[in-house]
């Protein structure tokens, strides 16, 4: 029974996708703070001290906070402005997918262009997984 359990937990490791880049914290005090806006504050009760850059993505910039409610938030920023906020319980993984024009992102490692993009926040890092055509899933 055991050899069974093993081996459908190596088949479903090996089905898992891989993340095509990993974010990691930024301590690069030049990199300026989040364009927070009163609104984004107010919802989610934090402040620009409260948010970690996880640096950039193509032209997308990775923040990430944690509310007083001990909610985990991935922000998404582009031109200045953040365009995304996307929070879950404490015990989830909060997931920001995106569909933006195609040359905001790196190409995918088949070289395509592609416009789809999943950000999720484990732990410490950022994983990033990209969809180069919408039949397909992330990979």
């Amino acid at each position: 029974m055991a050899a069974v359990t093993i081996g459908v937990l190596a088949v479903n490791e090996s089905s898992e996708p891989a993340p095509v880049a990993q974010l990691t914290p930024q301590a690069d005090p030049d990199r300026g703070a989040i364009p927070l806006d009163d609104e984004t504050a107010t919802n989610l009760g934090v402040t620009e001290a409260d948010f970690v850059s996880y640096g950039s993505y193509g032209e997308l910039q990775v923040w990430s906070a944690t509310t007083p409610e001990a909610k985990r938030c991935l922000a998404m920023v582009a031109e200045n402005r953040i365009v995304m906020v996307r929070c879950s319980a404490p015990s989830l993984d909060p997931v920001a997918d995106l569909d933006f024009p195609p040359e905001m992102f790196p190409p995918a490692p088949s070289g395509e262009p592609t416009s789809q993009v999943r950000f999720v926040l484990r732990d410490e890092l950022v994983d990033v997984y990209l969809a180069p055509n919408p039949e397909g899933g992330f990979y």
